[in-house]
């Protein structure tokens, strides 16, 4: 399967086929294939609907959804460079205590650190302020000196 199938039957279906979920798991082909087609096109609802299936099923103990998986559906959010989906890409981070580890902190500011920042402020919900709280540490620290680089490159996880 190419990105272009998997794309075009999900706006049949509006959804993901245990069949395709296995094949964005397992083809890296298909994989790169979703990153090359996402820089050019845009198609949000999948990108969105795509992290809603992976953390529901990684919520799910008989399903083995990689953090690799959780890390390439947010960076395709990423790529769509709407502010407010960081809020989508912070939810999948903090899954349960391995996603919160291993999801790289850079995929949640995909918009620019300081328009992220700026919109996290405007939210009042619990989970906005962790975000704001710890993205604002991770900018002190410098873990976004690169930000440009991590996206405009095929992440090493694809």
């Amino acid at each position: 399967m190419d990105a272009e199938t998997l794309i075009n039957n999900f706006k049949k279906s509006l959804t993901f086929s245990d069949k395709d979920i296995i094949a964005i798991q397992t083809d890296n082909t298909l994989r790169a294939g979703l990153i090359s087609f996402f820089r050019s096109h845009h198609d949000r609802n999948f990108s969105l609907t795509l992290l809603d299936k992976l953390i529901e099923l990684r919520r799910e103990p008989r399903h083995e959804i990689s953090i690799d998986d959780l890390m390439l559906a947010s960076f395709i959010i990423g790529m769509h460079g709407q502010v407010e989906d960081c809020l989508k890409v912070w939810k999948a981070k903090r899954v349960d205590f391995d996603t919160y580890c291993g999801v790289d902190i850079q995929l949640i500011p995909f918009a620019g650190v300081d328009k992220t920042i700026t919109f996290l402020r405007t939210q009042t919900d619990n989970e906005a302020k962790k975000a704001l709280e710890y993205i604002l540490a991770c900018s002190e620290a410098g873990d976004f000196d690169d930000l440009d680089e991590y996206y405009n490159q095929t992440p090493w996880w694809v």
